[in-house]
């Protein structure tokens, strides 16, 4: 897939004290060893490609706010040839929840990786992700889990990937390049840019942004990753060639990458994701205040509206609370408009209640569009 856009302060993006990836000889096919997975049936699960784009207003009478954004279009190729994307002979996997098992089984069925590990936290997941067959093993001992490694990708809880990035970083192998998941960028690329100082291995923080109100390894699906996008922020400590080579990775995937700062992934996601589940959270307590009976007669409109309220709530406290400076301005301009549509209602104003109604329709249309 292609790049999308790079957003936010390009001053940021600019790289100093940065630190050299070596890159691993790949052997083979004929040398090659044969791992566990490739005695097991493989199954080849195809990925759709587009063209990646920001989105831009068809119509005159909406625009996107994209002032504060600083774009660039980077015009990479569409399909990246089979041996640029088979780029790391280990990965390993630290979570296998619904987004870790999906990346395993996507990593798999695309041949981006010749073997997955994965680091379960108890004993009855480990042995869940044993019968997988994109899975080559499954140990709940993190040193063994990342220690021989060229890919670690950080699938746990915001909170959790936090609390690993030493031992991560301590334990990880020189030219390891280690990613992750989270929801949120400052919070996580901040710890990462001190773990890994003067380290080996080397940090790039992912954001994809896929996902589902449902959770854990059953609901996984090697196709949750396509024509979804997917913020990857970058600090002054990237190193450049870690950074081509993640974006490279979750381009494998089928996924539309865009490089944004982690200040700005923070704001941005804080209004397009982090706010819309407090509004549907909002939306069902206030249903089910007045008479949660009611809820029985709904029909599509309130369970379109408010499935992703549905999602983890121990998760979603995590990334609320961490992005609360974000959320507190987003919410007031929630409530603003809300305030506006009700005055625009009670006093009848038939014009201007079209006028608003007709604008929301139309960004909507426009989300479609560019889905």
């Amino acid at each position: 897939m292609p790049d999308r856009a790079v957003v936010g302060d390009h001053e940021n993006h600019r790289f100093t004290n940065q630190k050299s990836t070596p890159g691993k000889q790949m052997p083979t096919k004929a040398s090659r060893p044969i791992s566990i997975c490739a005695r097991k049936a493989f199954l080849r699960f195809s990925a759709e490609s587009g063209e990646g784009g920001f989105p831009q207003s068809s119509s005159s009478s909406f625009q996107f706010p994209l002032s504060s954004f600083t774009l660039y279009n980077l015009h990479q190729p569409n399909v990246m040839p089979q041996e640029e994307s088979t780029k790391f002979d280990r990965a390993t996997i630290v979570g296998p929840g619904l987004l870790g098992a999906s990346l395993g089984m996507g990593l798999w069925s695309k041949k981006v990786v010749r073997e997955i590990w994965v680091w379960a936290r108890n004993e009855k997941r480990k042995q869940e992700c044993e019968l997988c067959n994109w899975c080559d093993r499954s140990t709940s001992d993190l040193k063994e889990a990342v220690g021989q490694s060229d890919l670690v990708i950080l699938c746990t809880p915001v909170d959790s990937i936090v609390d690993q990035l030493d031992e991560v970083a301590r334990w990880s192998k020189d030219g390891c390049i280690v990613t992750d998941v989270g929801s949120l960028k400052e919070k996580i690329c901040l710890r990462a840019d001190e773990a890994f100082c003067n380290r080996g291995a080397c940090f790039v923080g992912s954001h994809p942004m896929t996902g589902s109100e449902k959770t854990g390894m059953k609901n996984a699906s090697p196709t949750l990753f396509e024509m979804m996008n997917c913020l990857v922020a970058p600090t002054a400590d990237t190193s450049p060639d870690a950074l081509r080579r993640i974006k490279g990775l979750w381009k494998s995937l089928g996924m539309k990458v865009t490089e944004v700062c982690p200040v700005k992934h923070d704001e941005v996601v804080g209004w397009i994701s982090h706010l819309p589940h407090l509004t549907a959270s909002a939306l069902m307590m206030a249903v089910c205040r007045k008479n949660g009976r009611w809820l029985n007669l709904s029909g599509n409109g309130l369970r379109d509206t408010t499935r992703v309220a549905a999602g983890d709530s121990e998760l979603w406290k995590q990334i609320i609370l961490g992005n609360k400076k974000n959320l507190s301005i987003a919410l007031g301009e929630l409530i603003e408009c809300l305030q506006g549509i009700k005055k625009t209602m009670e006093r009848g104003n038939c014009q201007d209640l079209a006028e608003k109604l007709e604008t929301a329709r139309i960004a909507r249309m426009e989300l479609n569009q560019n889905g």
